[in-house]
């Protein structure tokens, strides 16, 4: 992975989690902190899971250590979930900004192993995107329909303008 990728795979991410987002917003309380069992209970559960595991990594990245889960009572609203997500993009694109393609193929270890930093920030990016899709599960076990958030879907907007 090089910057320039890596700029393309965030502001997807960034858009994937946007929209997956507005249409949890569009759910009554009730829904969105139902405990539909699934991996993480509910999607609130599941999107504070995707959350966190992106500024973990992030901190992880950033200092060489983990953050505790977040307690699921701090994010009552997908407004307060969308507060800490703003906060998230601001310190990744930061942390993004002083990296260059040389700093991507660093090595970092994790437990007894060794990968390099572009593949951890993909692994994150992956993360997030499978869970994701567990999300759009559950917005349909809901009755809800949930947003493409597809790769090329985002790359078309993107690159032409065009809106699904």
């Amino acid at each position: 992975m090089n910057r320039q990728e890596l700029d393309t795979y965030l502001a997807y991410d960034r858009w994937a989690n946007r929209r997956l987002l507005q249409a949890a917003a569009e759910l009554p309380a009730e829904a969105f902190s139902r405990d539909l069992r699934a991996s993480f209970g509910s999607i609130r559960g599941t999107l504070l899971h995707i959350l966190w595991g992106e500024w973990g990594w992030l901190r992880y990245w950033q200092e060489g250590n983990f953050i505790p889960e977040f307690p699921l009572e701090d994010f009552e609203t997908v407004a307060a979930l969308e507060a800490s997500w703003s906060e998230l993009e601001q310190a990744q694109r930061a942390y993004i900004a002083g990296l260059t393609d040389e700093m991507l193929l660093g090595h970092r270890a994790v437990d007894e192993y060794t990968y390099t930093l572009g593949e951890l920030i993909h692994h994150v990016l992956n993360h997030s995107t499978y869970h994701r899709g567990q999300v759009a599960v559950l917005l349909r076990q809901l009755g809800h329909t949930p947003p493409a958030t597809d790769f090329r879907l985002f790359l078309t907007e993107a690159r032409y303008g065009a809106t699904y």
